[in-house]
């Protein structure tokens, strides 16, 4: 009885934690944040190419800093790709002239994987298809929807 008491206890605050962490898509330990800046400024390797293209890139390329800006960075000289905010990624959005739709995790990583939307529409072909595990989509991911990236 004492056993199913204790087992019963951890699961509830598993459910908690990933209810949590559902309700505040921010949150994120320290770690992927730092890695998620990482592969964003490019100071961690990141492999993808031109959807034209038939051979990976050089992570300078590539970079997601090279066209977009953060929230709170500098703008991207002679770039039309968008600032990435919060609010761009978690909020819905009307995009292309389609129906609102927003991002999770899991479109993201199609988004940078595949070049398709979350309303199914694909993106400009200078945005590079990227090869990226998971774990570093969701550090990206966790790094831009940060309450202060």
């Amino acid at each position: 009885m004492q056993i199913r008491r204790i087992w019963g206890g951890l699961l509830c605050l598993l459910l908690l934690r990933l209810s949590s962490s559902a309700d505040n898509p921010g949150a994120a330990s320290r770690q992927d944040l730092i890695w998620g800046k990482d592969l964003f400024n490019g100071t961690v390797q990141l492999r993808g190419r031109m959807s034209t293209h038939l051979s990976d890139l050089p992570t300078e390329a590539i970079r997601c800093s090279n066209c977009h800006a953060t929230a709170t960075g500098p703008a991207v000289p002679r770039s039309n790709a968008p600032r990435i905010r919060r609010e761009l990624l978690l909020l819905p959005q009307a995009r292309r002239g389609g129906p609102p739709s927003r991002y999770d995790v899991a479109s993201f990583c199609v988004l940078l994987r595949k070049g398709i939307d979350p309303a199914y529409v694909m993106v400009d072909e200078e945005m590079p298809r990227y090869t990226m595990s998971d774990a570093e989509c969701s550090a990206l991911w966790s790094f831009l929807t940060a309450d202060t990236p």
